[in-house]
């Protein structure tokens, strides 16, 4: 499954906005899916609507400590929500990939 697939399933499926010809509709106004699968800064959005504070640490140009609540990053690849585990080429990913999970949404 390609990005931008993932990131209209996060779309509608996680953050609750009706998508429509791969386009989110709010108030009846089309508006553009956020990266969330490719960009950190979209993907802490997602884990702002799961509801969990989060912190997060660099320990080194490579790996990133995050810890809060039910989330976990471990380095780049690992994602823990709320007991859904998951590995993946990047942390974004990673976190729409367990968000998916956490509604049922396998990927």
């Amino acid at each position: 499954m390609d990005n931008r697939t993932i990131d209209r399933l996060v779309a509608e499926k996680v953050m609750g906005f009706e998508v429509r010809n791969g386009q989110r509709v709010e108030d009846g106004k089309r508006f553009g899916i956020p990266s969330y699968s490719q960009k950190i800064k979209d993907a802490w959005d997602v884990v702002e609507k799961i509801g969990i504070d989060f912190t997060m640490n660099t320990v080194n140009e490579h790996d990133i400590h995050v810890r809060a609540g039910e989330l976990e990053l471990i380095g780049q690849y690992h994602c823990n929500i709320n007991g859904f585990h998951v590995y993946d080429k990047s942390a974004p990913l990673a976190i729409c990939k367990a968000a998916l999970k956490t509604v049922g949404v396998e990927v």
